[in-house]
């Protein structure tokens, strides 16, 4: 009974050396894989939200998994590639032209123009005045930030670099896991239950269902807001309104991507078309008001249909998740904040 006290005590320096080298460890560790963690992220969601469609297409390989492995690991690279590569390069493009569009606009014109409009059109039509009335006009204020356009050009195409190396990356990752992610998930189940949480299936369970239903969302609120902005650019009379649709459409699977289209499109309405100028105004107004405002109150519902969790905390956990990590946020917001309630109520419960 008296040699128990002193041998638990020389256990002591013994237990906080022990816990002292581990977190050292995993300190560095951390830094190690601190430029990888963003496309091991994305290649963990990826994996997540594709795994169904990977059994699926190993039942055909039962004896070659990485065969499987491969041909969905391509699939994702080109679907990817589609996505995220063109739509900088079109903007760029964009932005370098509507400079030069504004630089030799009829400015005469903009200004009678911009005066029709009700309430603010006299006053920017008055700013526009004295503008024009200095040396050089508008012209001139316009072409000496052709260079701040010609900078944002080469910036998107710096973004680009690191857009295609980060794919890269994430694809790797998206290939070692199809082949190895039962192992690695059975393993991180053992040692999650190890630390104490009772629940570890249910925890590793709605991570699963938390980002499948957010990759999901994303298609469904992407064909909504395509829908509903197709259906605006009927309506005003916009060119081609299918087409800028599916534009859309693709654009919606980027968090706030619709209005990198239907804003230029109004703006395109107003100042470069015959169309009364409440044309492009209400297409604007729509696109705020509609097209935009569904993304996240229809991706809400659809995650916590899927994970049986109050549409307010998915709510909270997309918003949230969009501002601190982008895109990426989308399935890892609702993801945390879900892990974070369950084992609150296992903890309160205990």
């Amino acid at each position: 009974m008296n040699n128990s006290t002193p041998q638990s005590t020389s256990h002591t320096p013994a237990v906080v050396l022990s816990v002292a080298l581990s977190a050292a460890l995993l300190l560095a560790v951390g830094i190690v894989l601190r430029p990888f963690a963003l496309p091991l992220l994305w290649a963990a969601v990826l994996t997540i939200a594709t795994w169904p469609l990977f059994l699926r297409l190993r039942g055909y390989t039962p004896n070659r998994p990485w065969v499987s492995a491969l041909l969905l690991t391509l699939g994702l690279g080109l679907i990817l590639l589609l996505v995220s590569i063109p739509l900088p390069l079109r903007l760029a493009e964009e932005v370098v032209e509507l400079g030069k569009r504004m630089a030799s606009m009829d400015v005469a014109q903009l200004i009678e123009w911009i005066r029709s409009i009700p309430m603010v059109g006299e006053l920017v039509s008055h700013q526009l005045t004295s503008l024009q009335s200095q040396e050089g006009g508008i012209a001139a204020f316009i072409s000496s930030h052709q260079a701040t356009l010609l900078k944002f050009a080469t910036q998107v195409v710096k973004g680009i670099v690191d857009t295609l190396t980060i794919v890269f990356m994430s694809l790797v990752g998206c290939f070692i896991l199809y082949l190895h992610g039962e192992k690695l998930v059975s393993q991180s189940r053992s040692i999650v239950a190890k630390l104490g949480a009772s629940q570890a299936d249910r925890i590793f369970t709605y991570v699963g269902a938390t980002i499948r239903g957010a990759a999901y969302s994303v298609i469904a609120t992407a064909i909504a807001q395509g829908t509903l902005a197709g259906i605006g650019y009927a309506v005003v009379g916009a060119p081609l309104p299918i087409l800028l649709a599916v534009v859309t459409m693709i654009l919606s699977l980027i968090p706030f991507g619709a209005p990198l289209l239907y804003v230029p499109v109004a703006g395109y309405l107003m100042f470069f078309t015959d169309l009364p100028w409440y044309y492009g105004a209400g297409l604007l107004i729509w696109g705020v008001a509609c097209v935009s405002t569904i993304d996240n109150f229809l991706r809400s519902i659809l995650i916590s249909q899927a994970t049986q969790v109050s549409a307010i905390i998915v709510f909270a956990g997309v918003v949230g998740g969009v501002l601190a990590f982008g895109l990426l946020g989308v399935f890892v917001g609702p993801a945390l904040i879900g892990v974070a309630q369950t084992l609150w109520v296992e903890f309160s419960e205990e």
